[in-house]
């Protein structure tokens, strides 16, 4: 609940804005993404973001199925983003938000956008970490420990 009241919570700040001026694209794309014990899945997924009135900042939401055959998980995660520079045709980003799911606990990344000039298309590349709080049980120990990981995605989706 906490993840969906901080990106309602991003969204009205950014700025009131008139209808006209919310800019709304979606993303579908493919991951690399590592896991706590250091093995690798492929993901697939896609988005949504929102320019609300401010090109400066965005909301989005995300989800991804991660893969590694027979095994099959999912992930979603809520951000915000401030945009570099938010009229180029290469747009740098920074995010943060909190993701669920498999492996999610907050998230940090940042990444490039290449658009089309007066289009929503483009191409979208980011890293993102998830810090993932766990406990670990080991046999030569007495009690369970808390430990944190890092699961990274490297993205590459298409901007619709």
């Amino acid at each position: 609940m906490r993840p969906l009241f901080a990106a309602f919570a991003l969204f009205l700040v950014a700025r009131p804005a008139v209808a006209q001026g919310i800019l709304i694209r979606g993303f579908a794309g493919g991951a690399a993404t590592s896991s706590v014990d250091r093995e690798w899945y492929t993901g697939a997924g896609g988005g949504v973001l929102v320019d609300p009135g401010t090109p400066w900042v965005s909301v989005g939401a995300q989800g991804e199925a991660l893969i590694s055959w027979p095994y099959f998980a999912g992930r979603g995660a809520v951000f915000g983003q401030f945009n570099a520079a938010p009229h180029s045709t290469v747009r740098p980003f920074v995010l943060a938000g909190a993701g669920f799911g498999e492996e999610g606990g907050p998230l940090l990344g940042g990444g490039v956008e290449f658009r089309v000039p007066g289009s929503r298309r483009g191409f979208r590349v980011s890293v993102e970490d998830y810090v993932d709080r766990y406990i670990r049980y080991s046999p030569g120990e007495m009690q369970p420990v808390k430990t944190t990981g890092h699961q990274v995605a490297l993205r590459a989706a298409v901007l619709f």
